[in-house]
């Protein structure tokens, strides 16, 4: 017997599949608005794999998507200025492998970096995404307060007026934030 799908065309097929994709991005919440113009179906295609493959992703702590183990990172204050540099290219190298790029502010110092790096970034939560997905680690939170790079930020400025940033630090010292 004949399956259905063996009389569409390759274009059919894509469309059809696309629309399986759509409709289960949809039953978890996604929404989709009407194009302006035609989207190439196989662009569409591989925009909506991409997309599930996001939303299937499972999270991990980040030394686990990159398969090491926190502890074998020494503390940077362990470290003399050239050991810091080795190390942090080290860990910057783990990070290209599997698609990550490091770019923070370029007026962060490299033991700044590796301390966010080694004692916060690696120990957090991130979705275990395939290594072609690609993505930027900037270190901004979005949180001035809380960031490790505020010293060296000229954004913060236009985000937070500097009499509202300290009140703010000092709040959440004195509530043990």
């Amino acid at each position: 017997m004949e399956e259905p799908n063996e009389k569409l065309s390759p274009q059919e097929k894509i469309e059809q599949e696309n629309f399986v994709l759509k409709s289960k991005l949809i039953t978890q919440g996604g929404i989709f608005s009407e194009s302006q113009g035609e989207i190439d179906p196989e662009i569409e295609n591989m925009f909506l794999k991409r997309v599930m493959a996001f939303e299937e992703a499972e999270w991990k702590p980040v030394y686990e998507i990159i398969g090491v183990d926190p502890k074998s990172f020494p503390p940077a204050d362990l470290l003399s200025e050239e050991e810091l540099e080795v190390e942090f290219n080290k860990l910057l190298d783990i990070f290209e492998e599997h698609g990550m790029k490091y770019a923070v502010n370029e007026d962060v110092p490299v033991g700044v970096s590796y301390r966010f790096l080694t004692e916060d970034y690696i120990l957090s939560e991130s979705q275990d995404l395939p290594k072609d997905f690609g993505w930027t680690i900037d270190g901004c939170s979005g949180d001035c307060p809380s960031c490790f790079q505020m010293d060296f930020c000229k954004s913060k400025d236009d985000i937070w007026p500097p009499e509202e940033l300290k009140a703010e630090i000092k709040r959440r010292e004195e509530e043990g934030f």
